[in-house]
């Protein structure tokens, strides 16, 4: 659910914005003419974010545990201040890996392709890092002494005016850094490598262990422990290192401690590692959520992020959630006629939207990928998800469940009513629902059904993996041969008698308007080369897709056109609302909707 107290700035490319402003003259057909014509006049319709996506953070560093940063995937930096959050978002095709500063008004931010950002306190602006190999981790005594390590043995130095390229010795890829001074800095990397400069010289040393090392953090110069792959973890007491058991296998990210306490480290599967009496313990917290990065405020205070925004906070003796972040991936949206949206996705999700926000109405059935929406009403729907599950909402009862014999995972469904319901899955798998049981049917082929949608009870069409199509006339599935192998994701009948299919690669299929196995089909160019995974459309003939990078193309009177949402995530879904409105749901939690 959205958080009022949260804010948002999105940063887009300057090559990208002469394109966005042309959003506002894209437009829905939205009437009749007397004679028929359809009338297309320009609108105040642009993209609206209905929900912000969550990405991982992959590392956190902070001026106190109530003013802190954090940076993850696909270029975005996040603030929590004074009990609120600000959002950047930067180059999308670089994710950011690391993040140090003195204070508030001196943090940098690193990732891929040398990419680093400058934070004043009120701006962060890019600039050169000395290198396009990617960075993976930062560390610094003081402004004018930072270190940033990455890939190739690549090593650089910020004096606190500008970045040098620095000599590492080696070609091993270096994800951390961490030092007790100036002359005593630990930088660790794949293979078990550990370098260590005195001052002087980086030299060399021997780690003990051949897995790789994410993370290096000390209580002191004799106090070091290194984490990695496989659950590694090494310690140095000031003249060697050493290996000491975790108790897992799980790769652990960050290693951190206050003062006075026992270290812990945290790493994927939700691995949670305390040490207790000279033994590391095992537990796991998070719902097995990864967890990446550490920050102490070298008091009592430890902040942890991980998977898919996940920000949490830790002052003895419990975690305090800061974000919860989202588990889920959206894979279909539904907007009924009364404007009640609703959208499905992996990880338990059934979002229902509430005002400003959005609130998860799933059932407790233990972690079952939701992969479509159909319905008569927002009182009145079923979803379809994986293990065959299938589920029904009815305003004021308990959610009705079903779960199939096969534990095929569906992946659509669509009906005529209540009493006449069809949902498709992987193997061919087809079932049906007459208003009260569900049984299969045979689907006549063994590829995975991906999509499923109709113009009555008498004309079906599923789609699948290796261009796979069926028709139902109202008793028997019938194999149609479109001529063409490549896998479909997505299907439409439009009410004109046209059906669409969509699929790798953007390859939309096109029937002539006959009917069932006897229709003519004809492959057309999208416009795209980029996978679409959805389609729909709207009472005027209007046809949309939507795909990677944030893909809209929209077909109307036998042509394609990309529409510019602003966005680059991949997008699952697509719905058109009764008012003309386009909801698309994707990765990471994001909805848009394309309106006033």
């Amino acid at each position: 659910m959205n958080r009022p107290s949260e804010r948002s700035s999105t940063f887009l490319p300057h090559c990208l914005l002469p394109a966005v402003l042309l959003i506002a003259l894209l437009f829905f057909v939205v009437g009749c003419s007397d004679d028929d014509d359809m009338v297309a006049p320009v609108t105040e319709s642009q993209w609206h974010l209905a929900l912000e996506p969550e990405y991982t953070q992959r590392a956190v560093w902070g001026v106190t545990p109530f003013h802190f940063f954090t940076t993850g995937e696909y270029g975005v930096v996040r603030r929590y201040y004074n009990g609120e959050w600000d959002s950047w978002q930067f180059d999308y095709t670089k994710h950011l890996r690391g993040i140090w500063g003195q204070d508030g008004e001196h943090v940098l931010a690193v990732g891929q392709a040398g990419y680093c950002l400058q934070f004043d306190g009120q701006e962060w602006r890019a600039r050169y890092s000395g290198t396009y190999e990617d960075l993976l981790g930062i560390w610094g005594t003081d402004w004018a002494n930072v270190y940033a390590v990455g890939v190739h043995g690549t090593m650089v130095h910020f004096d606190g005016v500008r970045w040098s390229g620095l000599d590492s010795g080696v070609e091993a890829t270096l994800y951390s850094v961490w030092g007790s001074g100036p002359d005593d800095i630990f930088v660790v990397g794949s293979s078990g490598t550990i370098l260590h400069f005195d001052g002087t010289d980086w030299s060399e040393q021997d780690s003990g262990t051949p897995q790789a090392l994410d993370c290096v953090w000390g209580f002191a110069a004799d106090d070091v422990y290194a984490v990695g792959a496989l659950g590694a973890i090494v310690h140095y007491d000031g003249q060697t290192w050493s290996v000491q058991d975790s108790g897992t296998t799980e790769r652990i990210w960050a290693v951190r401690g206050l003062p006075g306490c026992d270290p812990v480290a945290v790493g994927s599967s939700g691995a949670y590692l305390v040490r207790r009496g000279g033994q590391w313990e095992v537990d796991e917290i998070a719902q097995g959520r990864y967890l990446y990065g550490l920050w102490d405020d070298g008091d009592s205070a430890l902040l942890l992020v991980g998977y898919n925004g996940l920000v949490m906070r830790l002052t003895s003796p419990a975690w305090q959630l800061l974000n919860a972040g989202r588990t889920h991936w959206i894979k279909d949206v539904y907007a009924f006629p009364d404007g009640q949206v609703y959208a499905v996705g992996k990880q338990d999700a059934v979002l229902q939207s509430a005002g400003d926000g959005w609130q998860n109405i799933a059932p407790h059935l233990g972690d079952v990928d939701y992969a479509d929406l159909w319905g008569t009403s927002p009182d009145d729907f079923f979803v379809v998800g994986s293990r065959g599950v299938i589920i029904r909402y009815q305003s004021g009862r308990p959610w009705t469940v079903w779960e199939l014999q096969s534990q095929a995972n569906l992946e659509g469904i669509w009906g005529t009513d209540t009493g006449n319901i069809f949902a498709v899955g992987e193997h061919g798998c087809i079932a049906h629902f007459d208003g009260d049981v569900w049984e299969v049917m045979s689907s006549n082929t063994g590829y995975s059904l991906n999509s499923i949608h109709g113009r009555g009870s008498d004309d079906i069409y599923a789609v699948g993996l290796n261009g796979a199509v069926v028709h139902f006339d109202g008793v028997v599935w019938r194999p149609v041969d479109t001529g063409s192998s490549i896998s479909l994701n997505g299907v439409w009948c439009a009410p004109d008698g046209e059906t669409i299919a969509v699929g790798t690669s953007g390859f939309a299929l096109h029937s002539d308007g006959g009917y069932g196995v006897d229709a003519g089909w004809e492959a057309k160019e999208s416009g795209t080369a980029l996978t679409l995974f959805a389609i729909s459309g709207d009472e005027l003939g209007n046809t949309y897709a939507v795909g990677y990078n944030g893909l809209v193309v929209h077909y109307y009177n036998n042509t394609w056109d990309s529409w510019i949402t602003g966005r680059h995530d991949r997008l699952n879904a697509i719905s058109v609302g009764p008012e003309g409105d386009v909801l698309v749901a994707g990765l990471w939690g994001l909805i848009l909707r394309y309106g006033e």
